[in-house]
């Protein structure tokens, strides 16, 4: 019966469906963030974690560390599955590290006015996005 139990539960969490990923990219003790520019929503002139739109057929992983590179330039890798944010429910936060942080490869797309990378007692002094450092919480575990 356990096993059974266990086998729906996996099931469940395969079949969840998320329209957007969100990549949390961590090097060493900083996190990179994007200061979000004409977005026509809450996360205008906060900072916030890049991440968008997951294709057909890409995983969350992948889109995460796509739209990561698309966003910023700065390559990762998933080193998580989906996190999930009770007031996102349909987006996938995912845990990427890079050891790329130099500044020089830091290239803001046209979603962001600057990019940076941030310890979290730096991120003080930061208008950041509503669920930024809840998410670096998570991710700090990884």
């Amino acid at each position: 019966m356990k096993l059974s139990l266990l086998t729906e539960a996996a099931k469940k969490k395969e079949e969840k469906k998320y329209h957007a990923a969100v990549a949390i990219v961590r090097n060493r003790d900083k996190w990179l963030l994007g200061l979000a520019k004409n977005t026509g929503d809450d996360r205008d002139n906060k900072w916030i974690h890049p991440g968008g739109g997951i294709k057909p057929g890409e995983t969350p992983e992948k889109a995460a560390t796509r739209e990561a590179k698309e966003e910023t330039g700065v390559r990762c890798r998933a080193i998580s599955g989906p996190l999930e944010d009770s007031q996102k429910p349909d987006v996938a936060f995912v845990v990427c590290k890079t050891n790329d942080s130099k500044k020089d490869c830091l290239r803001p797309n046209h979603e962001f006015a600057l990019l940076g990378w941030f310890t979290v007692r730096e991120m003080r002094a930061l208008n950041l996005y509503e669920n930024v450092r809840r998410l670096i919480d998570r991710a700090k575990s990884f």
